[in-house]
């Protein structure tokens, strides 16, 4: 059997230098996340006229496509030899054409038929998701590689989240206060152009600081010893052991349940922001702004409640608060007892977007360093480590409810008869009654959803005095493993 070295099990502690160049690496998935989310499924249907279902179907077979390929590239991140160590190659070799795919997605040519603009946009998403997920599995692996300290990996996945928040301000904030500030600069082809623009030079930014920041330190991580090939467990075994861990299968189920209702809200945002809480066009980003400021808001506090509350009790709590609010906000206005438009309609999307914002930044940094853990886990269940193969996993999870999520807002417009209004129209272009249809998706809908991943997260059991016994476990087998190395060797 291959003999997987212990990743930087020596270091407890991480530089403050290479937590923050490995932070701004996580804004590269949050630059994409924000913008794609955020305008591409409005810019398909308000502005190309496409449908709402096949828009929708280029979210959805873009992440499952992505999703097959993800366990290869982190299977093949965790076993690859190169004096730049395991995760760096892929890092360095995706940015380019991510670059290249940001930029012509929101670029699409006029005057293409309806088969040639769907082919184009998918292929585009495809390229841009599979490049994310060369970039980002490794990069996430590191977290696990950098340190086994079970609070460390809160501080680690602290300082990612809080390049979630950079990285969603900086796609975000120049978008609706230049780009689309104008009045119906939304539904304006020449606007997005600056929009690829914008995409493109923050994930060669963020995205090289992140690389040749962290360098020395990922090259010099171990890798795992050279072997025959008859030596290694196969891709198949990897991932059945994968299943078999108890402490992953609710942790990925709970995710993905959280994942496709937020997927669902994010992709409506605009459509219900516009349509259903009649935000003039001078306020429809303020949602999306104060997200940033609840993101903040929400690493900030994570960072402290995690040093005295276990991480799965964090996680049920954001997901009780954002559930629970989106249903009740909705409500008032789909029952017409808050105006749209109003002072109070505006106050209560202003909220949830903070707590969206807020909650997101808890459920990251919970989810990503309940992972970690769930590796070590892995180590002491079956005796190989398999990081990227963890983070692939939850990626998939993410991607594919991020996919159906995007599915589902996007059936469910064409469903309620949601059709593109004339160019420069106002909220009352679209009836009440479908008005009200898409507020009641964007909210209770994915509010259920979210919900329905309580029971799933309940079942993680591994808490800090579970973590410590894991790693005493494999102090110890790593001791036994090194006297009959000796003893052996002293024979010879």
């Amino acid at each position: 059997m291959i003999a997987d070295a212990k990743s930087g099990a020596a270091h407890k502690s991480v530089r403050l230098k290479t937590k923050l160049f490995y932070g701004s690496g996580q804004a590269v998935d949050a630059i994409i996340q924000a913008g794609v989310n955020t305008f591409l499924l409005f810019y398909l249907t308000a502005v190309c006229g496409m449908s709402g279902s096949a828009a929708g179907s280029i979210f959805l077979l873009s992440l499952v496509i992505d999703g097959l390929l993800d366990p290869y590239i982190g299977r093949l991140s965790d076993q690859w030899q190169s004096r730049w160590g395991r995760r760096l190659p892929f890092m360095a070799g995706a940015l380019l054409p991510m670059m290249i795919a940001a930029y012509f997605l929101f670029n699409l040519p006029t005057g293409l038929s309806q088969l040639t603009l769907y082919v184009s946009a998918l292929a585009l998403n495809v390229s841009l998701r599979v490049g994310l997920s060369v970039f980002a599995l490794p990069h996430s692996a590191l977290t696990a590689e950098f340190t086994d300290d079970y609070s460390e990996r809160s501080v680690i996945s602290t300082f990612r989240a809080l390049f979630i928040v950079l990285g969603t301000a900086a796609a975000l904030l120049p978008a609706f206060m230049l780009i689309f500030a104008a009045e119906g600069a939304l539904q304006s082809r020449s606007a997005y152009t600056w929009l690829g623009i914008l995409l493109t030079l923050l994930i060669g930014g963020f995205g090289w600081s992140c690389v040749l920041g962290i360098f020395r330190e990922a090259a010099a991580l171990p890798s795992p010893l050279p072997s025959d090939a008859a030596g290694r467990p196969g891709f198949f075994t990897d991932l059945l052991q994968l299943f078999r861990n108890p402490s992953f299968v609710p942790l990925f189920v709970g995710a993905v349940l959280v994942l496709v209702g937020q997927g669902v809200s994010l992709t409506l945002n605009l459509h219900a922001f516009r349509y259903f809480w009649g935000l003039p066009t001078t306020l429809i980003q303020l949602p999306l702004l104060v997200l940033p400021l609840g993101m903040l808001v929400g690493t900030l506090a994570a960072g402290m409640l995690l040093k005295m509350v276990e991480k799965r009790n964090c996680v049920v709590g954001a997901v009780v608060v954002l559930g629970v609010y989106q249903i009740l906000a909705t409500i008032p206005v789909a029952a017409g007892v808050v105006a749209p438009g109003s002072p109070l309609s505006i106050g209560l999307v202003a909220v949830s977007g903070m707590l969206f914002g807020a909650c997101g930044a808890f459920c990251f940094v919970c989810f990503y360093s309940m992972i970690a853990d769930a590796v070590d886990e892995h180590d002491h269940l079956f005796g190989v480590r398999r990081e990227a193969l963890y983070a692939a996993a939850l990626m998939i999870g993410a991607k594919a409810a991020t996919g159906l999520g995007a599915f589902i807002a996007g059936v469910g417009l064409q469903l309620v008869g949601f059709a593109a209004p004339p160019e420069g129209s106002g909220p009352e272009a679209v009836p009440n009654d479908i008005s009200t249809a898409v507020g009641l998706l964007w909210g209770p809908g994915a509010a259920f959803i979210v919900l329905a991943s309580l029971p799933f997260l309940l079942r993680y059991k591994i808490d800090r005095l579970r973590h410590e016994q894991i790693l005493t476990s494999l102090a110890e087998r790593r001791i036994e493993a090194e006297s009959t190395t000796f003893t052996a060797t002293a024979k010879a």
